[in-house]
């Protein structure tokens, strides 16, 4: 039988996603207990993909806020801002800041989330340079774009043409670079980026594939960027948008087990006992996701086990992005690029509407797709596999919308 564990005070690491929705969590376990959440920003919380709707001028600074410090006071919550956590002292559960001491805590979440990760370029250091992870990130891009004649997006991702775009909204000049031959390889196969790049081209929105840049040009100030081969690209701002890293120097400088990211055990305990893990900085079973849906089941799990302990299992989330890409209806789920010839791959492309559509099939049984430029076969394709279709019923009206 469950035990529910008598608790005065949790503490939380992080501000994220992962963190706002455990606490949503234990308030409604739990209304009682008290939580100390920090974060080494100067926000409440605000989701970041709306950052992009910021820096194209669609959503304005005072309208990112989605919980304000009215709403942690609501969920029993007090939020320390500008405050990094230095330490967690194991024998007393202590959270140590830039400022202060708190605790003792009867539980802690460690949701540090992820920081933006930039492969080894020379001159990084240069007037310019930018990443794009927090809103003074996104504040900084904004106001610099009204300065420059050209912007440079380095990274073909989702970010990254994401940026690129907000960019040209607000009059910018941008041209995305990736080092690799397709755009968006988490979530398309080779076709679907073809038919996305043709789209993208048609917009007016420059990509450039196979250009690995290793070098941004310039003296004191960014002046453009030069790939490996040499040829150069002229520019006055560079944003790197080449992916995110777990922020783990915490964890591992507290002795808490650590991979790629944090691991956890099917309860998202860490191997430090009574601290947890959820979000992009949390590695299951040697895997680490950083999207959205694992932030947020992984927050549901862990708020239950930290109430009443062992009571929830993480069974694992099944790969899944759901999105808008520049305005295009893009979602990838499950197995959608097999590299086993057991696997059979089902494609539907019509390049005049700008469409493809994915299934994939083993032993019969739909198990992963994509589909691209039209949301209502994304549904239909999220039936298939969360009923676990068989093929040979439907083939013959499998693209139907």
């Amino acid at each position: 039988m469950d035990i529910m564990i008598l608790m005065e005070r949790l503490g939380v690491i992080g501000n994220g996603v992962a963190a706002v929705t455990t606490i949503r969590e234990i308030q409604k376990i739990d209304s009682s207990i008290r939580i100390d959440v920090f974060t080494d920003e100067r926000y409440a919380y605000y989701p970041r993909p709306k950052l992009m709707d910021f820096i194209a001028g669609t959503v304005q600074e005072k309208d990112l806020i989605q919980y304000d410090h009215d709403w942690y006071d609501r969920m029993n919550a007090v939020l320390h801002t500008s405050e990094s956590v230095t330490n967690i002292k194991q024998s007393t559960l202590e959270v140590t800041t830039s400022k202060s001491t708190y605790g003792p805590y009867d539980r802690i979440l460690y949701a540090a989330g992820s920081h933006p990760w930039i492969p080894p370029i020379k001159g990084l250091e240069k007037k310019g340079m930018h990443v794009l992870r927090t809103l003074d990130d996104a504040i900084d891009i904004k106001e610099a774009v009204y300065g420059t004649g050209r912007e440079i997006v380095v990274g073909g991702g989702i970010l990254g043409i994401e940026l690129a775009s907000a960019i040209k909204r607000i009059g910018g000049d941008p041209i995305v670079i990736s080092n690799i031959e397709t755009l968006l390889p988490a979530q398309l196969d080779a076709a679907a980026s073809g038919v996305l790049l043709k789209r993208f081209n048609e917009m007016g929105l420059e990509i450039l594939l196979n250009f690995t840049c290793s070098e941004i040009a310039g003296d004191d100030q960014v002046t453009g960027v030069i790939s490996s081969a040499g040829d150069q690209i002229s520019g006055d701002l560079v944003v790197a948008a080449t992916g995110v890293k777990p922020n783990t120097a915490l964890a591992k400088q507290c002795g808490i087990e650590c991979g790629r990211a944090v691991k956890v055990n099917e309860y998202l305990e860490t191997s430090m006992p009574n601290v947890f893990a959820a979000g992009d900085c949390m590695e299951w079973n040697g895997i680490s996701h950083g999207i959205i849906p694992v932030a947020l089941e992984t927050a549901k799990v862990a708020a239950q086990n930290m109430i009443e302990p062992k009571s929830a299992i993480y069974p694992g989330t099944v790969p899944s992005n759901t999105l808008q890409v520049v305005g295009i209806d893009l979602t990838s789920v499950g197995i959608f690029s097999p590299s086993s010839h057991e696997y059979e791959s089902i494609i539907s492309i019509n390049e005049d509407e700008g469409t493809y559509f994915k299934v994939v099939v083993l032993y019969d049984v739909v198990v992963g797709g994509i589909s691209l430029g039209d949301r209502r076969f994304a549904l239909k394709l999220r039936g298939f596999i969360r009923n676990k279709t068989v093929i040979s019923e439907i083939r013959n009206s499998i693209f139907d919308v």
